[in-house]
């Protein structure tokens, strides 16, 4: 039988978030849902420390598995030089180099059932292996013990990516889940730098050593984090999550509105509900973010950035240019932070994706064109390389990077996440895998300039699809979120718009 619910929704001038209500006799609306006569419950702001402390408590596992995605840069010269213990050909280096891709492949699909465990638990989990692979990778007696322990990092970066974006979105309030969205691609960008800066100085083994050692807090960290309220309301630990929440928010703080108590759906309900309409696009538009953040060539250009420089006879020591583009890196995902919530984003997405199109061409540009840039004075024209390798780092980390990683907390619904984040994770890392190990294989049959505005053209190609196809959901509550999906086709922008409304929007759903 075929019953009908009538959905308003409202965005709040004053808070600049979509509030849904319902008005149904038969079905009592949720606890986190307003009253049908439109009334909220008195609203206390969350606290901020809380909430970012849990974030950066949880997120210190990424930093030491950023370092994994740093390494390869620094160390890659150290391991083909002839008086390393280990002397790599250019085809084992670049072996070395995907093969935390493939690992990350094998990890997203594990990320689904160690985040059904628990969020703080699967940070826990991919903590012990990644202290470990450091460890095997500095006393490495051939290259096929750094292949091994390669894969192992990246297999725990495929779980850490999820298992910490889960986290701190789960944990944030709606108002702060933007900036505090940001921290997982934060510590992973501290990592990086940290990473280059030290590689400067320290040889490869000794490089592995530090990893190691900035690895050991992710062990004891996790112990006095609270799981995350949406997990343990799933598993009915009603005490618990009240517990958790109380925790991420402050004592004054009214949680009645955002406490879910409905039970999480099983595995197979999970499984089918994939297959729903409400589902598959939220899911399908995250797979896409996910895979057009890899095909834009960052990680083949992080990992070859010395390579690239010394091609492009750039005016810039390639080790100063390597802390300096991690410095920027840096620098650029903190001014997201605040950016996210402030424009949205799919303003930022679209301004990421142009930029970093723009930045590719022309640096594919001047490598095309350098031999005739050679006979002339090539004292600032030499600054040409750094600058756009820079630029392209900076279009990346305010945009296209954070976001595809806070996409799987905001778009899918909580019930889906594990097997989601399964899916797009591997579809995400296997795109890292193709685009790190072809690389060389590109270099060789389009030329440098040629991959590089292959890798332009699909950041244009990304523009058109965030316009048209992602909503914006800045301020907007997850339950929000989902009911949009829900009812795409019967609500009109304004009420996904990202300027503040007061009009009323009817919606009628057909169950």
């Amino acid at each position: 039988m075929t019953g009908r619910s009538r959905f308003k929704s409202r965005n709040l001038c004053l808070k600049q978030k979509l509030v849904i209500t319902t008005k149904d006799d038969k079905e009592p609306a949720p606890p986190w849902v307003p009253a049908p006569n439109g009334t909220l419950t008195n609203y206390t702001r969350s606290k901020l420390f809380p909430q970012l402390l849990a974030a950066v408590m949880a997120c210190w596992i990424n930093l030491a598995s950023g370092a994994s995605l740093g390494y390869i840069t620094p160390a890659l010269p150290s391991l083909q030089h002839p008086s390393s213990r280990l002397q790599l050909s250019e085809t084992e280096g670049s072996w070395v180099a995907s093969l935390v891709m493939l690992g990350a492949l094998g990890g997203g699909c594990l990320a689904g059932p160690c985040i059904s465990l628990g969020r703080r638990k699967a940070l826990w989990l991919a903590a012990v292996p990644l202290t470990s692979a450091w460890l095997i990778i500095a006393v490495a007696p051939n290259v096929w013990a750094l292949y091994a322990a390669h894969t192992i990092l990246g297999a725990c970066l495929g779980v850490i990516c999820d298992a910490s974006q889960l986290y701190v979105s789960e944990t944030a309030s709606s108002e702060r889940r933007g900036a505090l969205g940001c921290v997982p691609v934060l510590m992973f960008n501290v990592g990086i730098l940290l990473c280059y800066t030290a590689g400067a100085w320290l040889d490869w083994e000794n490089l592995a050593l530090f990893g190691c050692l900035i690895s050991v807090p992710a062990l004891l960290l996790p112990i006095v984090l609270p799981e995350t309220p949406s997990y343990l309301v799933a598993k009915e630990r009603t005490k618990e999550a009240l517990a958790s929440l109380h925790w991420l928010r402050g004592s004054n703080c009214d949680i009645n509105a955002e406490y879910q108590c409905k039970k999480g759906a099983g595995l197979i309900e999970r499984i089918q509900g994939l297959c729903d309409r409400e589902i598959i696009r939220p899911v399908m538009i995250t797979a896409a973010i996910r895979m057009l953040s890899r095909f834009c060539g960052l990680r083949a250009i992080l990992c070859y950035t010395q390579a690239i420089l010394l091609t492009s006879r750039s005016a810039v020591d390639v080790d100063i240019a390597t802390i300096i583009i991690g410095a920027v890196q840096l620098i650029a995902t903190l001014v997201a932070c605040g950016l996210l919530d402030k424009l949205g984003r799919r303003k930022l997405l679209i301004v990421s994706q142009t930029v970093m199109g723009v930045s590719l061409v022309t640096l594919g540009c001047y490598l095309y064109y350098r031999n005739d840039m050679d006979r002339s004075d090539g004292s600032v024209l030499g600054w040409i390389p750094i600058v756009a390798i820079l630029i392209y780092i900076v279009g990346n980390s305010m945009g296209l990077g954070p976001v595809s990683g806070i996409a799987i907390g905001e778009l899918v619904p909580q019930r889906h996440r594990s097997i989601a984040s399964s899916l797009t994770g591997a579809m995400s890392w296997l795109s890292a895998f193709i685009v790190t190990k072809t690389f060389l294989d590109l270099q060789s049959g389009l030329h440098i300039y040629g991959a590089l505005w292959l890798y332009g053209s699909v950041c244009f190609v990304g523009v058109p699809f965030v316009y048209f196809c992602l909503p914006e959901t800045r301020g907007i509550s997850q339950y929000a979120i989902e009911v949009l999906f829900k009812c795409k086709d019967s609500i009109s922008d304004q009420a996904i718009s990202d300027k503040p409304s007061t009009d009323k929007i009817e919606v009628t759903v057909q169950n």
